[in-house]
């Protein structure tokens, strides 16, 4: 079970993710659903290698295996949503390089499939809550748009305010400021994690009473 004080190392880990990817909110639907495919189907072929004593084997399995359903995504994408399956380009093969997926190469688990799928679907969960966050700051501030993945296209919300008169805002489309904003949403969350920590471990509760 992933330790939430250590979820920002897995964020810092998974920057393949997050940085070469257009800041449309819709394409990090997209990525993202593939991830967190990958994360379940590697868990259970994980465990499957095992139960059918092909350890020996496990590395190419697993190489085969991932790109495989990788391959599968990208071609429901390209029916599904052509434009966003041609922008996204190789981008699709980034939730690959994902720290989660790269753990199944070097991991030794002996707690069960149940167990295990809990524990790696925890960490895809905290990892996707993050990215769903970071681009949706990008899309709605970055391009004044809300995006999401439809039939044959992108559905585009726009928003009654125009990017390119601040700067600020159009800075966090690009590369340099999708890092800025990163680092400040990783700052953001060790805040807020050690004031939970300080309020979970203090001796009153919030109605000023002592705990008993």
């Amino acid at each position: 079970m992933i330790d939430n004080k250590k979820i920002y190392l897995y964020i810092a880990t998974n920057l393949a993710l997050l940085i070469p990817v257009p800041g449309r909110f819709a394409y990090a639907l997209i990525l993202l659903v593939i991830f967190n495919i990958q994360t379940a189907c590697m868990t259970l072929i994980f465990h499957g290698i095992y139960h059918v004593n092909l350890a020996n084997m496990r590395n190419a399995i697993l190489s085969l295996a991932v790109i495989a359903i990788t391959i599968f995504c990208k071609q429901l994408l390209v029916i599904f949503c052509p434009v966003a399956a041609l922008t996204l380009g190789y981008c699709i093969f980034l939730p690959t390089l994902a720290s989660v997926i790269i753990e199944f190469f070097f991991l030794n688990y002996d707690y069960g499939l149940k167990n295990h799928l809990r524990s790696n679907m925890k960490k895809s969960y905290f990892i996707t809550l993050f990215a769903l966050v970071f681009f949706l700051i990008r899309d709605i501030f970055g391009y004044g748009t809300l995006t999401f993945p439809g039939w044959k296209h992108l559905i585009v919300i726009h928003f009654p305010y125009n990017t390119n008169s601040a700067y600020a805002s159009s800075f966090i489309a690009t590369i340099p400021g999708s890092l800025v904003l990163i680092s400040a949403l990783l700052a953001l969350y060790i805040f807020l994690l050690r004031k939970i920590r300080i309020f979970a471990n203090s001796p009153v509760n919030h109605f000023g009473e002592e705990l008993r």
